[in-house]
């Protein structure tokens, strides 16, 4: 079974005005991971990729796999087909050689703070990235509402960066 995902993503300077619009518009923080994960591109259909996920929580780590086919990418929307997560804690190792026989290869390690903020549908997930420097926000969930909270926020936030 996989998961529609439908998400607009861009960078900004700072999470500060994002919070800020946040919490002002009643959404909980659900959320804080610390977050090293591995992305694994099909050399065959570079918009299929595998990501291996180190979620630290409470002093506690789990390794999840996850597989993404990104269906369409117009600016900063993106429609995905999304796996479901796979624990691999015990079995790295094995899924690593599933990898290299399905031809992924790794193209960046991302190594993040994320801030998951949720409300009627829509989640907001705010990454501050430790490496490669820089500050993402997403919004994800039901389309509608998704447009909607986006059309308010891309007009608030005045440190968006433009690429």
């Amino acid at each position: 079974m996989t998961n529609k995902e439908y998400e607009y993503s861009f960078k900004v300077d700072s999470l500060d005005q994002v919070i800020k619009y946040l919490e002002d518009n009643n959404y909980k923080n659900t959320s804080i991971l610390k977050q090293n994960r591995k992305v694994y591109e099909n050399e065959n259909n570079k918009r299929i990729i595998a990501r291996i996920t180190t979620n630290n929580i409470d002093n506690k780590e789990e390794v999840l796999i996850d597989f993404k086919n990104v269906k369409e990418n117009d600016n900063n929307l993106k429609v995905s087909a999304e796996s479901m997560p796979i624990e691999i804690n015990n079995n790295y190792d094995k899924f690593l050689s599933i990898l290299d026989v399905l031809d992924f290869e790794l193209k960046i390690e991302l190594i993040r703070t994320r801030y998951i903020y949720e409300k009627d549908e829509v989640i907001f997930e705010l990454d501050d990235y430790k490496y490669p420097k820089m500050c993402v926000v997403a919004v994800e969930g039901n389309n509608i509402k998704v447009d909607n909270e986006y059309k308010k926020i891309i007009n608030l936030i005045d440190n968006i960066i433009k690429e």
